[in-house]
Parts: structure tokens; sequence; C-alpha cells
């Protein structure tokens, strides 16, 4: 099985921060004037982080990632700064995950990134405001994080995107496929 410990400091450290910078990337793709569009999705992006740090035991080595990623507040200034070299991170954090972990580890890795990326994309409503026809609290993100892994609720809010969050949308989908 799969551990953070089986990494180096610099490697652990590309895993941990990429559920956050990949949330950033996103947030940042179509930004709008004003901060509660911003403020909204680094909610999302904390929320969604802190569920599959909760709920996703049964995935430990998503599960640590996560709980790792959240324990390492204290960073995520310095990471937004790192967020727009997230695409060769992603890349790089691939082909060391695929070299070194069970199939099966790097297919919730790549899942949850992806997950975390839509969340902060459909947080904001692509006509402004608050997604509003999305479901609210835990049962909302929980049935996201189910979606993440194949039981797709219906939750996800394709209108929501703006065309510019849905285009790094399918360029991180494509990083972390190949």
């Amino acid at each position: 099985m799969t551990s953070l410990s089986d990494f180096s400091d610099e490697e652990r450290t590309l895993l941990v921060s990429l559920p956050y910078k990949v949330g950033i990337w996103v947030s940042h793709a179509d930004d709008t004037e004003g901060e509660q569009d911003d403020d909204v999705e680094m909610d999302a992006l904390e929320r969604i982080i802190r569920e599959v740090a909760k709920h996703h035991e049964d995935m430990p080595f998503v599960h640590q990632i996560a709980r790792e990623t959240l324990k390492s507040k204290d960073k995520w200034p310095a990471w937004t700064d790192e967020s727009f070299h997230v695409l060769k991170s992603c890349e790089k954090a691939m082909v060391l995950l695929k070299s070194r972990a069970e199939e099966r580890t790097v297919n919730n890795y790549r899942k949850s990134l992806l997950e975390i990326a839509q969340t902060v994309a459909e947080a904001w409503g692509e006509f402004g405001g608050a997604n509003a026809e999305a479901p609210a609290g835990f049962g909302a993100l929980v049935g996201k994080i189910s979606g993440m892994f194949g039981k797709n609720d219906g939750t996800n809010h394709a209108m929501n995107v703006s065309a510019a969050e849905d285009s790094s949308l399918s360029q991180l989908a494509a990083v972390l496929r190949d």
C-alpha cells in the first residue's frame, strides 16, 4: 500500500500541495470583479479538501494527502503563487505516482484532483452569484465526493462553469490522463 512516507520531502510537498493548487488554478481561470466570487470559491476549496480528508478512509493515500494538505494551511499563500505552474506539477506528480503506486491509488489521486477543481469551478455561478442550484452543505459535498469515484448523483451543474474554467478543467484532465 502506498503511503506518503514512501516519498522524499520534495515529492511529498508536490503531492500534498496539488489538491490546493488545482483549486486555486481553476479559481483564477475566470476571475470576475470583486472578492465575493473568490471568497465563495476558496470556501468551496477548503470544504471539499476537508470532506475528502474526513470521509475517505477507504482510500488511504488520498485520505492521507487531503489531511496533510489541511495541516499545511500555513503554506497555502506560497502555493497560491506557485499555482500558475500547476499543469507541469501535475505531469510530474503523475509520472512519480505511476512509477511507485498501485494503479488504483494513481486513479484515486487523479479523480480527487479533478473533483476538487470541478467543485471550485462550480462554486460561483456562470451568470454571477453563488451556485444556487447545487444542494448546499454536507450532503452536496458527500454527493460530489461520491461522484468522483463513479457514483454520480447528478449534483454537477455544468451551467455554472464558465468557458475559461471549462477549458482549464479540460487541460487538467488531459494532463492527469497522460
